[in-house]
């Protein structure tokens, strides 16, 4: 068997592996593998398909990192909205606006019944909606 088929069947098992895993550092591997794979394909040595290997999947999973601690960061700023007084300005039924920063929110109810007559904080945010109870 030649070597290019050998990455491609690597590169599909890490692909296929994947998609159950859904965390994205092994489809970069499954692509640095499919790149070694065109680099034998094209007559490139052992050596140098190992080294192309390894750069894209060195360099794949820096990206990696540095694209989660950004979602992590936003995360941590959400964090701090969690537990504030909002006001109402419109509510029906279990969806509303909200006052809160200065600003209007759109924001639905965290419980299936909410009074909302007593003061309503931020349990949660999902996009820019936030997730309001008692």
């Amino acid at each position: 068997m030649s070597t290019y088929v050998i990455w491609w069947i690597v590169a599909f098992a890490l692909v296929a592996v994947e998609l159950t895993t859904g965390t994205f550092y092994l489809l970069v591997y499954g692509l640095a593998a499919a790149s070694a794979g065109i680099a034998a394909w094209l007559g490139v040595g052992m050596a140098t398909q190992i080294v192309i290997a390894a750069i894209i999947g060195i360099v794949g999973t820096i990206a990696l990192r540095m694209w989660r601690r950004v979602d992590e960061i936003d995360t941590a700023f959400q964090d701090l909205d969690i537990g504030q007084n909002v006001r109402v300005e419109n509510w029906q039924e279990s969806k509303g606006q909200v006052k809160y920063r200065g600003a209007i929110w759109d924001a639905e109810a965290a419980a299936p019944e909410i009074d909302t007559n007593k003061p309503l904080y931020i349990r949660a945010m999902r996009g820019s909606v936030l997730i309001v109870g008692n």
